[in-house]
């Protein structure tokens, strides 16, 4: 596998830098999911049959797990023509999508409204481009000093400028308006107060997995003050602020509002800030994050919290909470969330279940920071955040990274990751969504020194595994142990664990191959059996088809495809 280095970007507008991330973005994802492969020149040709042409350019970096960088023009030549003309971003969506409205036609029976489904789509993929212009004319404060771990925690969480690397779509938010990004968007460094809202005690319903605090003493206080003595059973939701004014144009919102079923507080406590998933909200101080119903579509759908949600973040909660006394990994830990309240009103209940969640750092001196934040490249071209901490850790200022010591920091990572999400699986059934955006890193004079995995909701148990009396049976979160596992090898392997690989090799020496082989020797200290065998032997990884599936509209239910397996190719 051909790799090669990439020449520093050289600065361009906000616009255009925010198309050719989405361009990088809609062309990966478009080669993964129709089994393409660039060739290992620097020339690229993509056959684009459905409009009769291929689409031409070439390729700065060639990645094992498909993370290619391409030139900044790309050219369209016509089936009946040895010319080429040059394709703008807009021309160039609309070729895609082409392709992607054909390929769901013949393969998924995907319906006449092709051309519909193409216009929408490719006005979400504006919408995203547009937000990252925005975000990219936003001032970017410099990175804190590792000495003020909230401020590095939170840089982190809000610095994630273009998100998921395989998306078409992965930085729009139907629902927010300008002023909206200005007042909530974590890339603009948003704060704000929640809102509450205090409910009587036969509507509310909750599931309590730990004995965390949900309320600040501070908010309490405040809020029994405006409740006054009549209303001493009503307990406080905590609602975002765009929800809360949202809530007020529904009619059943406002009938128990007005029946005093209800009562709006406004906003109470002290300013919370969004992290990179939006709608999770962390005050630095407090011991509990706040997951929060959010009617924005965001990415692939609106970012509401249906009840059957709370249920199976509540119930991944048990089960970890009863296996993790019995884990050997010091340095890996799982943020619990420890339940959720809600209403018993169904037109209501989605809009306003909160889940709430640990934020052990509250009273800890580590810095934490989202892996997603520390791989994205810089906007100016600089390296991401992570090279410069290998860089610490192994005292080499400029210049690619030596392979052997990038090979050790990788192992140190390895270790405290992939083998505890391993063990863990291997173990108690236990399969954690680790991907980038859910997992944390705090690390030592620039080496990994803990790993955290956050977010029960979107965990899966083996059902045929999980511990007895542990979960009711028709619990959310159980599911079948392949459907478990194939969960774990695409959140874990190939989101990942292909992302970190590809951020270091692009940036070492002997690029990402001699990392796979790190990997995979470090997958043979893994508990034996099937699993590990699978990994070591089978061709291929499965791949999460976000292109295809949010063209079809599955984002709940979304599509794989197979990708080649570098654990075992690098042995091959």
């Amino acid at each position: 596998m051909t790799e090669t280095t990439t020449p520093a970007i050289s600065p361009a507008p906000p616009r255009a830098i925010a198309e050719r991330a989405a361009t990088k973005r809609l062309l990966n994802a478009f080669l993964r999911e129709t089994g393409g492969d660039p060739p290992a020149d620097p020339g690229l040709r993509v056959p684009l049959p459905a409009s009769g042409c291929a689409l031409l350019g070439t390729i700065r970096h060639r990645s094992v797990l498909g993370h290619h960088d391409y030139g900044d023009e790309f050219c369209v030549q016509h089936d009946d023509s040895d010319t080429a003309r040059p394709v703008g971003h807009d021309e160039l969506v609309t070729l895609l999508l082409t392709e992607v409205a054909a390929l769901a036609a013949r393969t998924a029976g995907e319906p006449s409204d092709g051309p519909a489904r193409t216009a929408e789509l490719a006005a979400q993929i504006d919408n995203s481009v547009a937000r990252t212009t925005r975000y990219l004319q936003c001032e970017r404060p410099p990175r804190p000093p590792a000495t003020d771990p909230r401020a590095l925690t939170r840089h982190t969480e809000q610095s994630l400028l273009f998100g998921h690397p395989f998306h078409p779509t992965p930085k729009s938010a139907e629902g927010f308006g300008p002023d909206d990004l200005a007042a909530y968007a974590p890339e603009l460094r948003a704060s704000f107060r929640l809102h509450y809202l205090a409910v009587a005690p036969e509507l509310l319903v909750e599931d309590r997995v730990a004995p965390d605090p949900w309320v600040a003493p501070e908010v309490e206080q405040q809020a029994r003050r405006l409740l006054g003595a009549d209303r001493p059973a009503h307990a406080l939701l905590p609602m975002h602020p765009w929800q809360a004014n949202h809530l007020r144009r529904a009619d059943a919102f406002a009938a128990l509002v007005a029946e005093g079923a209800m009562v709006p507080l406004g906003p109470l406590g002290p300013a919370v800030y969004p992290t990179s998933s939006v709608r999770t909200v962390c005050d630095p101080a407090f011991a509990t994050a706040w997951k929060l119903p959010l009617h924005v579509r965001i990415t692939n759908f609106v970012r509401n919290n249906p009840p059957e949600h709370g249920r199976r973040a509540a119930d991944a909660g048990r089960v970890v909470a009863a296996v993790r006394g019995g884990w050997d990994h010091d340095a890996f830990a799982v943020l619990l969330e420890t339940g959720y309240r809600t209403v018993d009103v169904p037109a209501l209940a989605a809009d306003l279940t909160v889940l709430y969640r640990e934020n052990p750092f509250a009273t800890r001196p580590e810095a934490p920071q989202v892996l997603a934040g520390l791989l994205e490249d810089g906007t100016d071209g600089a390296e991401p955040a992570l090279i410069g901490y290998v860089r610490q850790a192994t005292r080499r200022r400029d210049g690619l990274l030596p392979a052997a010591d990038t090979g050790r920091w990788l192992c140190r990572y390895l270790e405290i990751s992939l083998l505890p999400l391993l063990a863990v699986f291997c173990a108690d059934g236990v399969s954690l969504e680790a991907h980038v955006q859910n997992s944390l890193l705090h690390l030592q004079d620039g080496w990994p020194a803990r790993f955290y995995v956050r977010d029960m909701e979107g965990t899966s148990v083996s059902r045929r595994r999980v511990a007895a009396g542990v979960v009711a049976a028709d619990s959310p979160v159980l599911v079948d142990d392949d459907e478990a596992w194939l969960r774990l090898r695409y959140y874990v392997l190939t989101n990942h664990l292909g992302h970190l690989v590809h951020v270091l090799g692009r940036h070492a020496e002997g690029g990402e191959a001699g990392l796979w082989q790190v990997v995979r020797d470090m997958v043979r200290s893994a508990p034996p059996g099937r699993y590990r065998s699978e990994l070591l032997s089978s061709p291929v990884l499965p791949a999460k088809a976000n292109l295809i599936s949010r063209f079809a509209g599955r984002g709940e239910r979304p599509l794989y495809v197979d990708v080649p397996n570098p654990i075992r190719e690098v042995n091959a």
